[in-house]
C-alpha cells in the first residue's frame, strides 16, 4: 500500500494537470467508442496496448474476461457483467463490444486444470469461489475446446456472433505456436462474443448492425496483439504488415 501511496504523489506532481484537463474535456459530452471486456491480471493494461485515454472505453475487467451467458439468469441480469453491456451500449449507445484474451492466463491455467471431474468437483467449488466462477461461466468454452482437441485440433471451430444465424468460423493457431492452456484462452475469448449476444436488450442493435463485437488477444511474452479476422477466420497480430488489412476489415464489417 505505501507503494501505491507513493504513486499517488508521483502522480501529482507529473501527470495531474493533464489528466484534470482532459477530464474537463470529456465531462459534459463523453463519447466513448467501446465496451472493452478484458482480465484483471496485473500485466493486463488495456488503455497502454491500445493507446486509448481518458473516455475513449469503458473497461470491465474479471478472472477470466468472462461475460456469462444469458441463460445463466432466469429472472433479472444480477451480474456486474450484463449490467456493463446495458450502461456501455444502451445507455451510452456505444457501438462496439471488445473481448481481449490473453496468454499465460492464470484463470485459464486453472480452468484447464478442471478438466479432471475430482478437481472440479462441488466440494472443491465450494471451497474456492474462483473454480465455481470458471466452472459456472467458463464451463461452454472448456467444452468446445476438449470436442476441438479430440478431434485433433485442426478443424475449424463455428461460432454464433451478433444473431443465431450470424456465424463465423475461426482456426486456432494452426502454426501451432502457443502452449495448450494458450489456445483454450483463444477459445474462450470467441465463446464469450456469443454470450455477449445472448442478452435480450442487445437484440434489436445487434440484428440492425447497430452494434458489433470484436475479439483481441494479447500475448504477454511478446507484447503483440491479436485482431481475431473473421475474413482470414483467425487471430493476426496486429502490425505494420496487416493493419492496413485489418482497418479495411473493419470499415467493411463493421461501419
Amino acid at each position: 500500500m505505501e507503494r501505491i501511496l507513493r504513486g499517488v504523489m508521483r502522480y501529482r506532481n507529473t501527470t495531474r494537470e493533464q489528466m484534470v484537463k482532459e477530464f474537463q474535456k470529456v465531462r459534459d459530452n463523453p463519447e466513448p467508442k467501446a465496451v472493452f471486456f478484458t482480465c484483471m491480471d496485473s500485466r493486463m493494461i488495456p488503455t497502454r496496448y491500445t493507446d486509448t485515454h481518458v473516455g475513449d472505453m469503458f473497461v470491465v475487467r474479471n478472472a477470466g474476461n468472462l461475460i456469462p451467458h444469458a441463460h445463466h439468469f432466469h429472472d433479472e441480469y444480477f451480474s456486474c457483467e450484463p449490467a456493463a453491456l446495458e450502461l456501455g451500449c444502451v445507455v451510452n449507445d456505444i457501438r462496439h463490444i471488445i473481448v481481449c484474451g490473453h496468454s499465460d492466463c492464470k484463470a485459464m491455467n486453472l480452468l484447464y486444470q478442471l478438466r479432471d471431474p475430482e478437481f472440479a468437483s462441488k466440494l472443491n467449488r465450494r471451497l474456492s469461489p474462483l473454480r465455481s466462477w470458471l466452472c459456472t461461466h467458463a464451463n461452454t468454452s472448456l467444452d468446445r475446446f476438449q470436442e476441438w482437441r479430440d478431434a485433433g485440433m485442426k478443424d475449424a471451430l463455428v461460432f454464433s456472433s451478433e444473431t443465431p444465424l450470424r456465424r463465423f468460423v475461426a482456426y486456432i493457431d494452426q502454426d501451432d505456436k502457443f502452449a495448450i492452456e494458450d489456445k483454450l484462452s483463444q477459445i474462450n475469448t470467441l465463446q464469450q462474443m456469443s454470450n455477449v449476444a445472448s442478452y435480450g436488450f442487445l437484440k434489436s442493435r445487434l440484428e440492425s448492425h447497430n452494434l458489433h463485437i470484436h475479439a483481441l488477444w494479447f500475448d504477454i511474452y511478446t507484447g503483440d496483439i491479436y485482431y481475431f479476422s473473421r475474413g482470414a477466420k483467425r487471430f493476426i497480430a496486429v502490425d505494420e504488415s496487416s493493419v492496413e488489412q485489418l482497418s479495411a476489415e473493419v470499415r467493411r464489417f463493421y461501419s
